[in-house]
């Protein structure tokens, strides 16, 4: 009988594209942890929002499943304005 030993070939990665963090507009693009400090939410409650379609204006970037979601810093700044409230 021979013993032969198995060896595991670590699995290469696909490369990873560098898409630079700003739009066309020179708007700089925040991932959901960013702008849910801008914005003083925990990321979990800005993912609810965006799932109720009630959050700020955001962008996917990729297959739908795997889209990786960015958030437009004007967006933010607008949908923080939207919400104030008039003293009186």
């Amino acid at each position: 009988m021979s013993s032969a030993k198995t060896v595991s070939v670590p699995r290469r990665r696909k490369p990873t594209l560098i898409v630079p963090a700003v739009n066309l507009k020179g708007d700089r693009l925040l991932s959901t942890r960013q702008a849910a400090e801008v914005v003083g939410l925990s990321p979990k409650t800005l993912r609810q929002l965006r799932c109720d379609r009630q959050g700020p204006r955001c962008l996917k970037a990729g297959p739908s499943k795997q889209a990786r979601v960015r958030y437009p810093l004007s967006a933010l700044e607008a949908w923080v304005a939207g919400m104030a409230v008039r003293g009186g």
